[in-house]
């Protein structure tokens, strides 16, 4: 009787360590993956972006166990409908958030936002980094900043800019740049990238900060001219295109980005394994290729240092945004 209440105590003690959070997390992370597992992302089907995250998926499945990833697409809200299409789900690994840098404007912008995406997500790897371009109709005169800005102080409030939309990257660096320069402009926001783009072209925008991935199209036809683009160096893609730091202008080293999340409850193993098979295919020559033919940028970058981009970009927008007075609300 002594043997079988020891034995008892004992057993009730092994399923009591069992169901501590710690060796749960430890027990699940050990056979992750062992299911087909979630991409969500903001992106529209078919768009350049869900194109990129399809074709990556075919690669890393077999690097997570042959696993089937499924790309699931939330297009809406300025990303808000796929981050709560992750946050809805289990902190097991098994859905996955493709995220851009408007993540880090949205606490700011939205003060009604029922989440906060800085706390509630967890970094896990870079997909893509793109240098946010001054963009002007190439039929313009001006072939440097300086001379630009001489040029748009002189025009009183006769000057706009158009953006892909209110509190998006291309809005807030937008209004920046008046508001550093000394020169008043009034925002134009459009439905998406293409619509402002075309009427900058047309003469009817007289300027736009835009990742160098929308220009492309437009800079290869000659359309349009890029007079500084932000970031620590120079794109290689724009080898002759200075940064706004060369010309003496602080406060432009932020890009648009593209990453991924895990819920923030996720164990840590899980992290460590998504991010290192993310990074493993994106460093293989073919995706070297892809990116080029994109003008998409890419260095491996660990979880933390991620985690510092989003938390560095998150304070510089948070600023802006007040300062602009506009909100989501």
């Amino acid at each position: 009787m002594l043997f079988s209440l020891d034995r008892r105590r004992m057993l009730l003690g092994v399923a009591a360590t069992l169901c501590l959070p710690g060796v749960r997390a430890l027990a699940q992370a050990s056979g992750w993956p062992g299911r087909n597992i979630r991409f969500v992302t903001q992106s529209a089907p078919g768009d350049a972006v869900d194109v990129r995250l399809r074709e990556l998926l075919l690669d890393l499945g077999p690097l997570l166990n042959g696993q089937t990833l499924i790309p699931d697409n939330k297009p809406g809200a300025g990303g808000v409908l796929a981050h709560q299409s992750v946050l809805n789900a289990p902190a097991d690994g098994y859905s996955v958030l493709l995220a851009n840098a408007t993540m880090t404007i949205l606490p700011a912008f939205n003060r009604k936002l029922s989440y906060n995406p800085l706390e509630e997500f967890t970094p896990v790897a870079v997909q893509g980094l793109s240098p946010i371009g001054l963009a002007i109709p190439a039929s313009r005169p001006e072939k440097t900043l300086d001379d630009w800005l001489q040029w748009a102080r002189q025009q009183g409030d006769q000057l706009n800019y158009g953006s892909v939309g209110n509190g998006s990257v291309s809005h807030l660096y937008g209004f920046q740049l008046a508001d550093d320069m000394g020169f008043r402009a009034t925002h134009i926001p459009f439905k998406g990238g293409t619509p402002g783009l075309l009427a900058m072209l047309a003469g009817d925008v007289h300027y736009g900060m835009y990742d160098t991935f929308s220009l492309r199209p437009l800079l290869n036809k000659g359309g349009l001219r890029v007079l500084a683009v932000t970031g620590e160096k120079r794109s290689r893609f724009l080898p002759n295109v200075p940064t706004f730091k060369e010309l003496g202008h602080a406060g432009y080293d932020r890009m648009g980005w593209t990453g991924y999340f895990l819920k923030k409850e996720t164990p840590v193993e899980i992290v460590a394994r998504l991010a290192q098979s993310i990074n493993q295919v994106n460093a293989k020559p073919q995706w070297s290729t892809k990116r080029e033919q994109l003008w998409s940028e890419w260095h491996d970058m660990t979880p933390e240092q991620l985690a510092t981009r989003v938390q560095t970009d998150a304070q510089a927008w948070a600023s802006i945004v007040q300062k602009t007075g506009v909100y989501a609300d």
